[in-house]
């Protein structure tokens, strides 16, 4: 079972998949529409932190790049395991090309402490990337990236609450602002209200100018679990635009840690074999 969250006819835009989007999260409670004060923020943002998956999981899933002008892409396809471990979010992706060729394989690792994340491009050594290089498209044609999949301003120290309002549902809004000299300079971002999940972000540069905007657009129920089922993500310049949309689910699992190891990224990871279609 779909929830439509924006349609999709209206808003072209593509992809983002965090851990808090698949989480049951656990988030003080308050009237849907109330301000809170900067402590209720606080609060919320910390449940929100704190939320776990119900158990491992993997993914795959679909994107289809959308020009503005012109014809869509071919979809790319690619899987992704998620686990937590202490207070670590972990995030395994493996990208195939148009073509059904391995193009990209990437771990990111997201914490209170430090965000991380390790590349490999068609099968070679990884590498980590530096906080301040830009991330690389997952695949040719793609404006996707590993950032947006890993949302790592949900967890910078600078983040303050701005604002209840209400988008469709009522949502909680954050302003993070991240290290001087790193891109994006800036995120606001918006949680639900009743759920505790993540379901739209948008970046600024340094000058204030917005860059790229993120937007869960819906969720499926798999196995009695509410999860992302389709999310999207548009280039502010471009109006280029990528969507997400998850084709089936394995819940519940119990991933290696090896899955996890940037040592293991030049060969593909193991799949689980219970997956359920969307």
């Amino acid at each position: 079972m779909r929830t439509r969250l924006l349609s999709l006819s209206v808003r072209w835009v593509a992809c983002l998949i965090a851990l808090g989007s698949f989480a049951q999260s656990r988030v003080p409670s308050a009237p849907a529409l109330d301000q809170l004060t900067a402590e209720q923020g606080q609060a919320f943002l910390a449940g929100f932190r704190q939320a776990r998956l119900n158990g491992d999981l993997c993914l795959r899933f679909e994107i289809i790049h959308k020009p503005r002008k012109g014809d869509s892409l071919a979809p790319v396809q690619g899987t992704l395991w998620a686990a937590t471990h202490g207070d670590a979010q972990l995030l395994r992706g493996e990208i195939k090309d148009a073509q059904g060729k391995p193009a990209l394989a990437f771990i990111t690792v997201k914490s209170a402490q430090r965000s991380r994340v390790w590349v490999s491009r068609q099968g070679a050594v990884a590498q980590e990337l530096e906080n301040k290089a830009p991330l690389i498209p997952l695949a040719e044609g793609l404006i996707l990236t590993p950032f947006d999949l890993q949302l790592p301003f949900t967890h910078w120290a600078a983040t303050s609450y701005l604002s209840t309002e209400k988008r469709r549902r009522p949502v909680h809004v954050f302003d993070a602002l991240n290290q001087l000299g790193h891109e994006p300079a800036k995120v606001n971002y918006a949680i639900d209200h009743v759920y505790g999940v993540l379901i739209q972000a948008t970046c600024f540069d340094a000058n204030g100018k917005k860059t790229r905007t993120l937007q869960v657009e819906e969720f499926s129920k798999v196995d009695g679990q509410w999860m992302l089922a389709a999310c999207s993500v548009r280039d502010e310049e471009t109006r280029d635009a990528d969507l997400l949309r998850i084709t089936a689910a394995a819940l519940g699992e119990r991933l290696n840690r090896e899955t996890f190891e940037p040592a293991t990224l030049a060969l593909p990871a193991t799949q689980p074999t219970n997956f359920k279609n969307l």
